[in-house]
C-alpha cells in the first residue's frame, strides 16, 4: 500500500489532505467504520462491495465509492477477484456544495466512469514524485480540482429528472415481472437495457422504491414462491426452476433466509391454517 499525507492547506473551502494506493488481499476488509474527512475511491481493477447506511454495492473496474464524514462505511475485496484502487481524501468548508456541482448529491455514494482511462491517468499524475517532493500548496490544490473536474464530467452524465426516475422505476418492475424466471438475470443486464451504467441504476431505484434493485428481485421471486406453493401441488424443485434458480438447495436456503421456514414447512403451515 502507497499512502501519503499533506500538510493542513491555507485552502479552507476544500483542500487535499491525503492520497493512496492498494492492491488488496482477497477478502481484505475495512470497517465498518465512521471516518472525519470525505475519500474518494476510484476502481481500477477487480472487484468488491461497499457497504453505507444498510444498501450493499457491488462495484467492480472502473467504478468509484466515496466516504462521507460521520456515516457508517465498510467495504471489502472479493475473493475470487480482489481489487485495487487509488483515493483521495478531502475536507473543507464548502465540500458539499463542490460535491453538489459534481452532481454527487448527498444520497449518492457510488458512481462509475465513462472514461475509465482518463480517470486512471489522473490519479497517476497525482502520484507524479513532483507532486509527492513538492510542498507548493497551490500545484497540490491545482491536482485536486485537475481529478475532480473528471469526475464532474463523468458524473453528470447520469443526472436524471424525478419523472425520468420514476419512469425507469416503473420499467424496472416491468422488467423483472417478465424475466425473473432467468437464472442469470444480472442488474447490470437491465441497467445496460436502459442506458444506464449499474451503480447509478441502483442508486435511482433505491431512491425510488426504498430497496435496491438485487432486495426487489429477491422480494419478487419469493411472493412469486409462496403463490406456486399455496396454489399448486408443483415440487419444490419445480418451483425453483419457476422463479429463476437452477439449483433446489440454493432455492431452499433463500426462501428460508427470506420467510424464516424452509419451503415445505411454509406449505405445510399455509395448508393447516385453512382447515
Amino acid at each position: 500500500m502507497e499512502e501519503y499525507f499533506f500538510e493542513k492547506s491555507f485552502f479552507d473551502d476544500l483542500y487535499l489532505y491525503n492520497i493512496g494506493h492498494q492492491k488488496c488481499a482477497p477478502s481484505h476488509q475495512f470497517g465498518p467504520s465512521i471516518r472525519e474527512d470525505y475519500i474518494l475511491h476510484f476502481i481500477v481493477d477487480g472487484s468488491g462491495t461497499f457497504t453505507v447506511e444498510g444498501t450493499k454495492y457491488e462495484l467492480s473496474k472502473g467504478d468509484f465509492f466515496l466516504l462521507r464524514p460521520s456515516v457508517v462505511t465498510d467495504y471489502e475485496a472479493s475473493a475470487d477477484t480482489p481489487w485495487e484502487y487509488y483515493w483521495i481524501g478531502f475536507n473543507g468548508n464548502k465540500v458539499e456544495e463542490v460535491l453538489r456541482y459534481l452532481k454527487i448529491d448527498s444520497l449518492s455514494h457510488v458512481g462509475e466512469a465513462k472514461n475509465e482511462a482518463l480517470v486512471f491517468e489522473r490519479f497517476k499524475h497525482i502520484f507524479s514524485p513532483n507532486l509527492l517532493s513538492n510542498s507548493n500548496q497551490l500545484l497540490i490544490q491545482q491536482y485536486l480540482y485537475d481529478i475532480l473536474s473528471v469526475f464532474h464530467s463523468e458524473v453528470s452524465k447520469n443526472d436524471l429528472s424525478d419523472e425520468e426516475q420514476r419512469r425507469y422505476s416503473y420499467s424496472f418492475v416491468t422488467y423483472v415481472k417478465h424475466y425473473y424466471r432467468k437464472p442469470d438475470l444480472k442488474i447490470s443486464e437491465i441497467a445496460q437495457s436502459f442506458g444506464l451504467n449499474k451503480s447509478y441504476f441502483s442508486q435511482v431505484i433505491k431512491q425510488e422504491m426504498g430497496m435496491t434493485p438485487n432486495d426487489y428481485l429477491r422480494f419478487f421471486r419469493m411472493q412469486e414462491s409462496v403463490n406456486l406453493l399455496q396454489r399448486s401441488n408443483k415440487s419444490v424443485k419445480e418451483i425453483a426452476y419457476l422463479v429463476g434458480y437452477e439449483n433446489p438447495l440454493t432455492f431452499s436456503r433463500a426462501f428460508k433466509n427470506y420467510h424464516g421456514v424452509s419451503p415445505l414447512e411454509y406449505r405445510k403451515k399455509a395448508k393447516e391454517s385453512k382447515k
